[in-house]
């Protein structure tokens, strides 16, 4: 008899929250300068720290959606220790 091990997938944060646009933008800012100058940041729900270090590479995903009159845009980061490098083809301006 042979026992499958099952990946299961954990949430240990699921924040939803309606803010300024400039509150949202501080918010990315800070995420992004914390990840360009040390490489990882903590993350605080409901007084709970999550430290989050990232492998040196990620996979980058971007994705626009329009719904009727409703946008969304989400950006995620994958990770994996031991990623290799990869070239990118999107920009921001």
């Amino acid at each position: 008899m042979s026992i499958e091990k099952k990946n299961t997938k954990v949430v240990l944060v699921d924040y939803k929250d309606k803010m300024s646009l400039t509150h949202a933008a501080e918010f990315l800012e800070t995420l992004a300068k914390k990840l360009r100058e040390d490489g990882t940041f903590t993350l605080t729900h409901d007084g709970v720290h999550h430290g989050v270090t990232p492998a040196s590479e990620v996979e980058l995903e971007i994705k626009l959606e329009k719904e009727q009159n409703k946008y969304s845009f989400e950006v995620e980061l994958e990770w994996r220790d031991g990623n290799k490098s990869t070239d990118s083809s999107i920009s921001i301006s």
